[in-house]
């Protein structure tokens, strides 16, 4: 897989969003700096992609808000992989943070925990890390915590292992910022389509995807190649979790009520939530629109 033209991202402008929200600024600030971090990881920010919620958000002007980061990666999930992930990250958090000009923030891991425990156990599907890093800011009441690994204020992240992966972009973070990359949008669709469907054997639900694959759709509506790559994606995705989707699939109705459960709960994420049947309309249509035959 070769890696596409950069494109530049103005990820300075989504923080600045949020000035007159001063926990919301500072946030988004450590998540500018986490980002940061780890695309200037050697040897490790090549091989991590992000996607979800914070994707949307800086790439693609999605009003929905989340603090948690979600990467998948091409990394072996290896015994010594959280250790040495924990090490890059302590070095790289303050330098990425005092050259963005952050020198008031500290930030550092707090915890790394893998999912399931541990990595060295055979034949793991798909295992995950969970990874928190606390930040405070200098001389803050906060920063006492933050000292003795209590921090109050965290940025989350989530880096799941063996996905398989079709197509990535690759962003620089502002101008002469570092180099990260993250799902180009047919594998961003693509794994939003496959979380939707597993939703109901998995138990889960997954209404903030129906919101996201509608936004996509209306904003940023995929032509007849990029239908293509999605479906080609969506397979290979739903193959590997043992998924053999058609084109009825999305329209089960334990699909759909699933995806509806928890759908005022985006009032959590969004200022003005739309009408839940208005976006599975929309979602549906663009999964029917793909090639099926």
């Amino acid at each position: 897989m070769s890696d596409p033209a950069p494109r530049v991202i103005d990820i300075d402008r989504w923080v600045r969003q949020a000035r007159s929200d001063p926990l919301a600024y500072r946030e988004r600030q450590a998540i500018e700096i986490v980002l940061s971090a780890i695309g200037s990881l050697p040897d490790l920010g090549s091989q991590i992609f992000l996607k979800g919620g914070i994707l949307m958000a800086i790439f693609y002007g999605s009003p929905r808000t989340t603090a948690d980061i979600d990467f998948t990666t091409r990394l072996a999930a290896s015994a010594d992989l959280p250790g040495k992930l924990r090490e890059a990250l302590d070095k790289e958090l303050p330098r990425a943070a005092a050259r963005l000009g952050f020198a008031d923030l500290v930030l550092r891991v707090q915890s790394v925990r893998e999912q399931p425990r541990p990595f060295a156990r055979a034949r793991l599907s798909f295992p995950a890390l969970e990874v928190t890093i606390a930040y405070a800011e200098r001389g803050s009441a906060a920063e006492r915590h933050f000292r003795q690994g209590q921090g109050q204020h965290t940025v989350n992240f989530d880096m799941s292992f063996n996905e398989p992966v079709h197509a990535i972009e690759v962003v620089r973070l502002g101008e002469g910022g570092p180099l990260f990359r993250a799902y180009a949008l047919t594998d961003l669709i693509a794994e939003k389509f496959r979380a939707l469907l597993q939703q109901v054997t998995r138990n889960r639900y997954r209404r903030q995807d129906v919101y996201d694959i509608a936004f996509l759709a209306r904003h940023f509506p995929p032509g007849a190649d990029q239908r293509a790559d999605i479906l080609a994606a969506f397979r290979e995705k739903c193959a590997a979790r043992g998924i053999v989707p058609s084109a009825d699939s999305l329209s089960q109705p334990a699909v759909r009520e699933h995806a509806r459960a928890e759908w005022d709960t985006l009032k959590q994420e969004l200022a003005d939530v739309p009408e839940f049947d208005a976006c599975f309309a929309t979602v549906q249509a663009l999964y029917r629109a793909l090639p099926w035959t």
